[in-house]
């Protein structure tokens, strides 16, 4: 398992491949630990109009919820789009590497 500093999460997040599929576990804003599969450059549910506030200066980063899109068959794709808080994710899992995140 290789170490990977919280100050480079997202860097490393959004210089992903497009359609590359990763696993990021991160503690919930309830306090529960959430694995969540998700995948890079998908454009499922995206209608072009944006988000109403800038997610990258609330520590913000959005990711399509593979695993509710795959359990909720028929819902509308753009429901499947999760945020993720970058000062609570501890580990990501990139083609078998994992790396865990540390401050």
């Amino acid at each position: 398992m290789k170490v990977l500093p919280r100050i480079q999460v997202k860097d490393t997040l959004d210089n992903l491949k497009g359609g590359t599929m990763y696993s990021v576990t991160f503690v919930k804003k309830d306090g529960s630990l959430r694995l969540m599969n998700s995948i890079k450059n998908t454009q499922k549910g995206v209608k072009g109009v944006g988000l109403k506030f800038d997610a990258n200066e609330k520590g913000l980063i959005p990711v399509y919820d593979l695993q509710l899109a795959k359990a909720s068959k028929g819902l509308n794709p753009e429901k499947c789009w999760r945020m993720i808080n970058v000062n609570t994710v501890q580990k990501i899992v990139i083609n078998h590497d994992e790396f865990l995140i540390q401050d």
